[in-house]
């Protein structure tokens, strides 16, 4: 039975840990085109994440609509070059939904709003390399993070970084637009964009929102042209009924 889309102004979010990495109920689920993407992760991780995020927009979308989750088709179209790479979108049955994924580390999280375009990204707070990838950041932002009066520089820039890559999602510009063009305001501070110096500018007023994420975890949503109110769901239990 259909439960309908969220109601304008909101957005659903659901944090869901990784499931196994090969599970055959979830795969049974996915269309051809998602399972051979799944065979191409060689780390189990990836392939847990990937599978697990997949698997619940699936099932959230199907609930909404009353469609049978494997029977959902979707389309992903880059906005640069057109190429089949983009920021994924419901194409049957058509309906005005939008959705954002991202995982990290044992998390997923994917997020849904109805007609208004949105990003969603989460991040372990820890190191990837020797050193912070300060480069990503605007200047103002880069004397923020570094400054004596953070006990956390990790953690600040990770703040600053989720920001960043949920508007870029929703904007569907991703890293083809430099982030340290963008400045967002301090970690400590609500989540809004101050500056947008790129060329390629959004069609509509951005809003940002850091979200509540796991403990070890900093997650930030963005919408284009309206602020949202945000629930959060257990996707770890629709798995587990859904399956």
């Amino acid at each position: 039975m259909a439960t309908g889309l969220p109601a304008e102004g909101t957005c659903q979010v659901w944090w869901t840990p990784a499931a196994r990495p090969d599970d055959p109920a979830l795969l049974a689920l996915l269309g051809a085109g998602e399972r051979r993407r799944h065979a191409t992760f060689g780390d189990p991780r990836g392939r847990a994440a990937y599978l697990t995020a997949r698997a619940v927009t699936r099932l959230v979308l199907a609930g909404m609509l009353g469609t049978p989750a494997p029977e959902l088709g979707f389309e992903a179209v880059c906005r640069q070059c057109g190429g089949p790479h983009g920021k994924p979108v419901l194409r049957s049955p058509p309906a005005p939904v939008e959705f954002s994924v991202s995982h990290s580390g044992r998390w997923c999280v994917v997020a849904f709003a109805a007609r208004t375009e949105i990003g969603v990204d989460v991040e372990r707070i820890a190191l990837r390399g020797d050193t912070l990838p300060l480069r990503a950041l605007a200047p103002a932002e880069r004397a923020t993070a570094t400054g004596p009066g953070v006990r956390d520089r990790t953690a600040a820039f990770i703040r600053y970084w989720t920001r960043k890559e949920a508007l870029l999602k929703a904007t569907g510009d991703g890293l083809s637009v430099d982030p340290a063009t963008i400045t967002v305001t301090g970690p400590d501070q609500p989540a809004a964009l101050l500056r947008w110096d790129n060329t390629s500018t959004p069609a509509d007023t951005p809003h940002l929102t850091d979200l509540v994420a796991p403990t070890g975890y900093a997650a930030a949503l963005a919408g284009l042209g309206r602020p949202l109110v945000v629930s959060y769901h257990d996707g770890g239990a629709l798995l587990r009924k859904g399956i």
